[in-house]
């Protein structure tokens, strides 16, 4: 990875669902870590053709592993350009590589 790569701040949050009396869901959210990434979408390198079959991701994010932070499929990333879903997260030498989708709600518009 190049120097100066890791240039977009990101913050993992973890999700923790609880019911109210009425029996509703309530989603509480936790920021884990504010740390930098380095941000690839999608394109038509032959890395995304051949991940295409297995998964929906649309981007992958490379952050510095950290001992004190365990990032997984549970939780969703909120950046500057919208919320991720996290699909994967993988170990690989100092950096975690984490692919994810954006979900939209019904009846949103994206650009």
């Amino acid at each position: 990875m190049g120097l100066g790569q890791m240039r977009h701040a990101i913050d993992i949050v973890a999700l923790s669902h609880t019911r109210d009396r009425a029996g509703f869901d309530i989603v509480a959210e936790n920021v884990v870590a504010t740390v930098r990434a380095e941000v690839e979408h999608r394109h038509a390198s032959s890395a995304w053709v051949n991940r295409a079959a297995y998964t929906k991701a649309t981007a992958i994010f490379r952050i510095r592993t950290h001992p004190a932070i365990t990032v997984d499929e549970s939780m969703v990333i909120a950046a500057a350009d919208g919320r991720w879903v996290i699909d994967t997260v993988e170990q690989v030498g100092r950096y975690t590589v984490i692919e994810a989708h954006q979900h939209s709600p019904e009846g949103e518009q994206r650009d």
